[in-house]
């Protein structure tokens, strides 16, 4: 059991997306740190699985300590009372592909898999903009503006941190606004005229044993960035996936919970900030912090 931390007494954190595979993670250890914790989805309560099952059962589990709140984060109406009082934002919602991407990340094996890909590329061409998706869910209503709607309510609660999960790159086959609709919510987060201190995550790859497809894959590029490391990383997005550690979900989780009781965090946090962040919630040697912490060194100084 984690002690409850100093710095989240009676603090209150918003999870946008809590029903998530990360923002369940991230409520999961908020709650063992003290936080007062609510989710926001669309749903309310998480569904059921069996990875998950027992966290409900148990009457003292620590979800019953969660506030589930139903309501859409592009309509601030749904969800005035939630945010109410909160003092640090965790934005977890993403959309990977417009249609039927709820399939695909639910897959629990990889014929379920290739059946729920082959069905996305069929009802619409990942690389063709021009169709609309039949769900009606953008990358731009997603990935941008859920983040930046949830900025503009909170900010009007006077909130002190608010954390994005971003991404490293776009992934292979998946279209670049995909990665283009994320930075711009980043912008807009970095630059919001709020003055709230904004932590951006770009984990690349991200597994659970709660989605027992993510870990053969896992396993597999842990191996390709521990061979290919930074030599071809940026060049283009295939060999940026391949040469990019991955990272549990578990761990990007402490990492922003950690950030958010780290005062001096802040800026954009890589895959390698992601993992010095979660094993270490004092550092400053990552994002924006690590950039002061350099520029404050005495410029003659030298390494013997």
């Amino acid at each position: 059991m984690v002690a409850p931390s100093l710095q989240a007494l009676a603090k209150k954190m918003l999870v946008v997306g809590g029903t998530g595979g990360v923002g369940f993670q991230v409520c999961k250890v908020a709650v063992a740190r003290g936080w007062d914790v609510t989710s926001l989805s669309r749903r309310g309560k998480p569904t059921l699985t069996e990875a998950n099952q027992k966290d409900f059962v148990a009457p003292q589990g620590w979800t019953q300590k969660v506030n589930w709140a139903q309501g859409d984060s592009l309509n601030p109406s749904t969800y005035k009372e939630a945010i109410a009082g909160t003092d640090s934002v965790v934005h977890t919602v993403g959309l990977l592909l417009e249609d039927d991407y709820k399939e695909i990340l639910h897959s629990q094996n990889f014929d379920e898999l290739s059946k729920s890909v082959q069905t996305a590329i069929r009802g619409q061409n990942p690389l063709d903009t021009r169709k609309a998706p039949k769900t009606g869910l953008t990358y731009e209503k997603v990935n941008r503006d859920t983040a930046i709607t949830v900025a503009n309510e909170a900010a009007k609660e006077g909130i002190e941190s608010f954390a994005f999960v971003s991404a490293a790159f776009a992934p292979p086959m998946v279209p670049n606004r995909y990665i283009t609709t994320k930075r711009e919510a980043e912008t807009a987060l970095l630059t919001h005229p709020a003055g709230f201190r904004s932590v951006i995550f770009r984990p690349g790859f991200l597994s659970t044993s709660d989605r027992p497809f993510t870990l053969p894959l896992a396993g597999i590029l842990q191996v390709s960035s521990a061979i290919l490391g930074d030599s071809v990383r940026g060049t283009i997005p295939f060999a940026q996936a391949l040469s990019t550690p991955p990272l549990e979900m578990e761990t990007l989780a402490r990492a922003i919970v950690n950030s958010l009781e780290n005062p001096e965090i802040k800026g954009i946090i890589d895959v390698e900030g992601i993992a010095e962040l979660a094993n270490n919630p004092h550092t400053q040697n990552v994002g924006g912090s690590k950039k002061a912490v350099e520029e404050n060194k005495p410029k003659d100084s030298k390494i013997e």
